[in-house]
Order: C-alpha cells, then sequence, then structure tokens
C-alpha cells in the first residue's frame, strides 16, 4: 500500500472550511486555548493541529507531544532546570551541574522578557499544553512530574549550550598545553577514569544527510529536496503539521520537548538542516594577578574572579537525598575552564549568550518565499546549522549559516587559547548573512550537504574558500560526503525514485577505497592460511554494500576497526585538498592489514557461527516481539545509509527497544523527509520508530517495516487527504 515507488498526489492545502470557520467565530474566540485548537490524528498517529491562532497552535503541539512523550519531556525538563539528579539519581548528576554552572533555568526566566512577544506566547502556550495533559491524567502519570513553565520550555531549548561549556577534551587541550595546579572539573569529567579503549561501534558525532536538485537535473523538471538527519535514537524525531488559517500551513519534524517544528514544508518551499561546525567560541587567556590572590589583569587593571558554589540534590538507592557540592569561578568574559600558576582561562560561546534559536525556527516556518527565508535567517537567530533549501518557484539554495563573530585577521591562532589581557581580541560584532558561505541556484543544478564544510556543496561549482577568514569552517571532505558527490554526478536526470535510490543506499565507500590492496596483499602471501584464503573468498565475492543481505560486510568492518586501532594513518594516500573527493585510499600498511583480515575471519566464526553471516543476521531493529534484518553502517565508513546498532545478548546489535529498558538503541537514519515541488506537491517521510513512546502504541511500531523496506509513507497535507486517513479529531479541552 506505501510501496514508494506508488506516489499519490499530495494537494497544496486548500479549502480548511471547518477551521476557517473557528477564526471567524467571535465565541470561539474567547474560548480557552485548549478550546481554539483541533487536533486530528490520522492513521500513523501524526497529529494536523488546526488552530485559530500560533499560540493555540503552541498550545496543541504541547498537548500532542505529551500524549505521545510526557515522561522524556518531564525527563528533559527536569535535566534544562538542573533538578533531574533528585529523581534519576547519580547518572543525571554532571547533567544537573552543568545547568547550574550556568544558572540555566534562571537565566531562562530572565530571557523570557528578552525574546520576541510572538514565540513568549508559544513557549507559554506550550507548557500549558503539556500541563492541561498532566492535570487530565494526573492519577495515571507518574507522580514525580510536576507541572511546567514556559522557563522550562525556553530553558530546554538552551540545555545543549549548558552542557558544551568547556567540556573534557578543552579542558585535556588546555591541560597539555599549560599544566594545571587547580582542578576546574569539565562537565562529564571524572578524575579517576582513564582513557578508554577504542571502541570500533562508537557512534558517529550527530549530523544529516541533505540534498536539493534544481529542475534542470530532475525529470520532471521541478525541484526536489532531501533531507535526514543522524541522531541517537533515544533523541526522539516526532511529526507534526500546522495549520493556522491564513498564515501558516506547515509540516515537518522537531525534538520532543521543543516548542516548534525544525524542518519540513509548506506549499511553497521546503528546507532541512545539517549540522556544521562554526567557530562560535573562544577561550581567553587571562594572567592572574601574582600580587592578589584569584584576580587576574585586564587592560592594566585588577579583576576578581568571581566563586560560584554550586549545590545538587541526588537520589540514593534507598530513596534518600544528598548533597553534592562544586566549586566553580568565573570572569567577565565567561565561565574558568582551566587554571595553571599564572593564568586563568576563560570560555565565551555565542552558543551560551544566544536564547533566540527555537524563534529562529518559528519565524522561519512562517516564510512563503525565497526572499522571506533569506530575510528571515539574515536576523541570524539561528546561531548554527547548514540549511538546504528549495522551492516551488525552482530555487535551491545552501546557506552556511552561523552567527560568528567578528574576529581580528592578524596572524593570532584561534584554534586553542588567544590572548585575554585586552579587549582587543573580544568581539561585539557578527558576520552578516551575506558575508557567510551561500550558493543560489548553481549552474551544476544540486547543493549537497553531509555534514562537510561549505567548500564542497558541489564538485561543479565549487565554493572558493580564500574568499573567506582563516576561522570560517575548514577540514576534510569525509568519506559519507564524498559518497553523496559522486552518486549526484553519476547522472544527469534524477526522477523521484532515483533520489529514493540515492537515500536507502547501502554502498561503503570505505571498501572501494581499499579493499582492492587488502585482496591483492592478501593474494600476495606464499602460503595462506585457510583462513586467510576464506577471507579473500567472502571478500571478492561482497558487493561493497551494507544490506541486510550482504555477506562479507561484517568480516570487511571487523578488519577496518581492527586494523586502523592505532594507527595514525591507515591509508597509502592520506586525504589531498587537491584530490579532495578521491583521496584517501589504500593501505598504509598491507601486511598489518593481512593479519588483521585473517583475525577479522576467526572473530566473525568465534562470535556468530559463521564467518558468512549476514549484515542482517547481525544488525537488527527490534521492537518487542517484531525484529527485522536492519542495515546500514556508521558514515565513518562512507555509508550514506547512516545506521548504528548497540550491543545486546548474543552477540547481536540491534537498534529499537531492548528489553525493559524504555530508552532506544541505535543511532543514524530515522526520519526521511523527501518533497517534490510538482503541482500539486508531492511530500513523503518515515519516522523509524513511530510517533510515540508507548510500546502498547501501534504507533510506536508502525513505521518501521516501511523504514526496513526502503519506502516512505504519504504526507497527508490536505484537510480531505487527511480526513480520508483520519484515526481520530478531538479539542485538548475535551479530552480526560
Amino acid at each position: 500500500m506505501f510501496h514508494v515507488r506508488v506516489i499519490p498526489i499530495v494537494r497544496a492545502a486548500a479549502g480548511l472550511c471547518a477551521i476557517a470557520m473557528l477564526a471567524s467565530d467571535p465565541v470561539i474566540a474567547d474560548k480557552p486555548l485548549g478550546e481554539r485548537v483541533l487536533i486530528r490524528r490520522d492513521t500513523f498517529g501524526i497529529p494536523h493541529i488546526f488552530a485559530e491562532t500560533d499560540e493555540a497552535a503552541g498550545f496543541g503541539l504541547g498537548y500532542a507531544q505529551a500524549e505521545d512523550h510526557l515522561e522524556v519531556i518531564a525527563r528533559r525538563f527536569l535535566e534544562a532546570r538542573g533538578e533531574a539528579a533528585k529523581t534519576f539519581g547519580a547518572e543525571a548528576l554532571e547533567n544537573d551541574v552543568a545547568m547550574r554552572r550556568v544558572d540555566n533555568h534562571a537565566e531562562a526566566r530572565r530571557q523570557l522578557g528578552q525574546v520576541g512577544a510572538a514565540f513568549r506566547g508559544i513557549v507559554n502556550a506550550f507548557a500549558d499544553g503539556v500541563n492541561l495533559y498532566v492535570r487530565q491524567h494526573r492519577n495515571e502519570v507518574p507522580a514525580w512530574i510536576p507541572e511546567f513553565t514556559a522557563a522550562d520550555v525556553l530553558a530546554n531549548t538552551h540545555s545543549s549550550a549548558a552542557e558544551n561549556v568547556g567540556g573534557v577534551a578543552l579542558a585535556r587541550a588546555l591541560a597539555a598545553k599549560y599544566p594545571s595546579q587547580v582542578k576546574v572539573p569539565a562537565p562529564g569529567e571524572d578524575a579517576s577514569r582513564k582513557d578508554e579503549c577504542f571502541d570500533p561501534e562508537e557512534p558517529d558525532a550527530p549530523g544529516s544527510n541533505a540534498l536539493a536538485l534544481s529542475g534542470s537535473r530532475t525529470t520532471s523538471g521541478k525541484t526536489i529536496l532531501l533531507g535526514n538527519p543522524h541522531l541517537s535514537w533515544s533523541s526522539r524525531y516526532w511529526e507534526a503539521h500546522i495549520v493556522v488559517p491564513n498564515r501558516l500551513n506547515f509540516y515537518g519534524s522537531t525534538l520532543v520537548g521543543l516548542p516548534w517544528l525544525r524542518a519540513g514544508f509548506n506549499e511553497s518551499l521546503a528546507y532541512v538542516q545539517t549540522n556544521n561546525a562554526p567557530d562560535l567560541s573562544d577561550v581567553y587567556s587571562l594572567p592572574l594577578d601574582p600580587a592578589r590572590p584569584d584576580t587576574y589583569r585586564f587592560e592594566g587593571r585588577s579583576r576578581s574572579l568571581i566563586r560560584k558554589e554550586v549545590e545538587v540534590e541526588v537520589k540514593q538507592q534507598d530513596g534518600t537525598l544528598r548533597s553534592e557540592r562544586r566549586t566553580f569561578w568565573a570572569s567577565h568574559l565567561g565561565p574558568i575552564v582551566h587554571r595553571s600558576a599564572d593564568r586563568a582561562f576563560a570560555y565565551r560561546s555565542v552558543a551560551l549568550d544566544s536564547w533566540r534559536q527555537f524563534e529562529g525556527f518559528y519565524e522561519l516556518s512562517h516564510a512563503r518565499s525565497l526572499k522571506e527565508y533569506r530575510r528571515t535567517l539574515g536576523r541570524l537567530l539561528n546561531q548554527t546549522s547548514n540549511f538546504t533549501y528549495a522551492d516551488a518557484a525552482g530555487n535551491v539554495l545552501y546557506q552556511w549559516n552561523a552567527k560568528l563573530p567578528k574576529r581580528v585577521a592578524d596572524g593570532t591562532s584561534y584554534e586553542l587559547d588567544v590572548p585575554g589581557d585586552t579587549r582587543k581580541y573580544v568581539w561585539t560584532k557578527y558576520h552578516r548573512i551575506a558575508e557567510l558561505p551561500h550558493m543560489l541556484n548553481p549552474p551544476g543544478g544540486y547543493i549537497q550537504n553531509a555534514n562537510n564544510p561549505p567548500w564542497y556543496v558541489s564538485t561543479r561549482d565549487p565554493i572558493d574558500e580564500t574568499r573567506f577568514p582563516s576561522y570560517f569552517e575548514r577540514g576534510e571532505l569525509a568519506l559519507r560526503p564524498q559518497l553523496a558527490l559522486q552518486m549526484l554526478g553519476s547522472r544527469e536526470r534524477f526522477s523521484f525514485d532515483d533520489v529514493l535510490d540515492l537515500k536507502f543506499t547501502t554502498r561503503m565507500l570505505l571498501a572501494d577505497r581499499v579493499k582492492p590492496e587488502l585482496l591483492e596483499a592478501a593474494r600476495a602471501v606464499p602460503a595462506p592460511s585457510t583462513d586467510l584464503v576464506r577471507a579473500v573468498e567472502l571478500l571478492d565475492a561482497w558487493d561493497n554494500r551494507v544490506a541486510a543481505t550482504s555477506v562479507g560486510a561484517v568480516v570487511f568492518q571487523r578488519f577496518w576497526d581492527t586494523y586502523r586501532s592505532g594507527l595514525k594513518q591507515p591509508y597509502a594516500v592520506a586525504w589531498d585538498p587537491k584530490r579532495p573527493a578521491e583521496t584517501p585510499s589504500g593501505l598504509g600498511d598491507p601486511a598489518r592489514g593481512v593479519t588483521m583480515l585473517e583475525e577479522a575471519v576467526r572473530w566473525a566464526r568465534s562470535t556468530y557461527g559463521s564467518e558468512a553471516a549476514a549484515w542482517g543476521d547481525v544488525h537488527r531493529y527490534r521492537f518487542g516481539d517484531l525484529d527485522l534484518p536492519g542495515e546500514g553502517a556508521a558514515g565513518t565508513y562512507g555509508v550514506y545509509r547512516v545506521q548504528q546498532f548497540d550491543a545486546a545478548p548474543g552477540g547481536r546489535r540491534i537498534a529499537g527497544l531492548a528489553g525493559t529498558s524504555p530508552d532506544l538503541a541505535g543511532f543514524g537514519d530515522a526520519w526521511i523527509l523527501l518533497v517534490h515541488f510538482t503541482r500539486p506537491v508531492q511530500a513523503f517521510s518515515v519516522l523509524a520508530y513511530g510517533q510515540n513512546a508507548n510500546p502498547a502504541s501501534p504507533h510506536s511500531r508502525d513505521q518501521i517495516r516501511i523504514f526496513a523496506d526502503h519506502r516512505l509513507r504519504p504526507i497527508w497535507f490536505t484537510e480531505a487527504d487527511i480526513k480520508a486517513h483520519q484515526e481520530r479529531e478531538y479539542r485538548p479541552a475535551e479530552r480526560k
């Protein structure tokens, strides 16, 4: 029924009569928010929220999210307060310390007065929607869930900035350069912890795939946009459709607990984001004043460091509470993240000072044209991300976006720390959006980003990095975006189905680059062992894919993970900026490669009973008694179908629900969106783990087969389509 090759037409929304009546009825206009929103759940559990105003839509979003994910929302809000350890114990301690170190919740209360009035109404209404659901189900929901305020909602949008103050990697880098005499704990750091052994299954960093094709590169002559993020499945994406008559008709997704949709489409345009890596923080080296304890010199004058005591209540196994106390220091430039004998190092971050990120997403969802969209981005409310855009008018746009500080270009390195005794390096201005890398309607007809630096959005139309300051994002072109560029260059025109095939490809570019030399080295062994002979047979027959049926992929992954462990340069040819899409390649140490290949065969046989175990026998999508073959691998292997699986009993690895834990296992592909701007617009998506966190709900597992089978489901966008596939309809105020 939902085979992706059969594409039902999804018409631009028109004639939304029922909800239009809400806006024109003066009696309804005086009713509470819960009576001014109508929610229609479709047969996949997606809420289509018909609201009289944006504020009522925010209320509906809060209520509908609480129906599907109340406990996840509540925990995230408590974490943003810095109060989670009081309920969840020591596992939440470091989070709470990080939140309280920067007064995340108290600052959120203050910042509510600084965000725009319209968005302030949204976060208030979102909290009210969650609270109504809690009150209606007080006897059914866990007793630890309180009611929440707008400050909780806003604090949750900012919690990642608080978590990232300093960090273990930064603290270690500073300690290596400036040996410390005063211990300043980094978030999550345990002084007794040793460096962990290499974990071959360590997840990729959070990321995404995105591309847009202009009409010159599609068989229909119309633009196509594809987006899919890669996060831990426990992050929980969630879909919704918001309709406010004569104002908003937007379908998209967000993360549970966030008050508005982050990516999606309307009748006119569509956009998605991928993570970029702008330098939004600096570490200032403050010279300590030798004549005065706990002071530093700035512009020739002494300033006092500010001592901050943090106290967190932690629930013990017996139910009692104990207090954990930490001492931190701060300066006028930001928190102190390291101290040496003669210096203190202050961390200043755009993210820490920015509270309007989600207001930016709220504003973007109202754009109806390229001009409006770019004007909204130009306000720099969104502080990060690559934005990939396509519209019905035929435009495609890539925008490397950042609220990027303007820094002094005098040869100073911003890689670690900069002088902090002068205001010279203390930025006060930001680059305008026009000064950031972007590409509009390139002659080559496509744009793509797979978390690569902006210079590699297209091999046909590269952006010249020499036009931009050295502190703009730099770095190698990784294998995953290299594969994307190869696929986009493989044909001149793409059909809708071609784009789907591209998205769901299980090809591993790493194997293309190193397997030939590996097999050559193995065949050159004078007296090969039976294990090596078997390894050559397997890899010779393997098609370099990580599909569910692939035999040989398990052995190759084991070979590579063990081979590269401990090697500074595993390739014969390192990545070369002059050949960015052709390197790295080959084996730097063929003899070691042969040894690890033999070991991989023995390991696979011992672990799985056979060296010929299929990829899908080892990797599984599991939701209760639903157990399906999995596919895909980490993007670091040069795989576009990004998927990682967590270890499970019996040597298998799973994505989904395992055992009694409510947390999802797995990482990578989950939400996929594909929009084709035909007339009318066609749109499809899939959310692998479904809309609802409750295992008893059919919507906790009703999309995983679609996802596993390389299919998408139609997005029902018009009133007629929604009604034809409606599961239930209600107003929050009427629910019990």
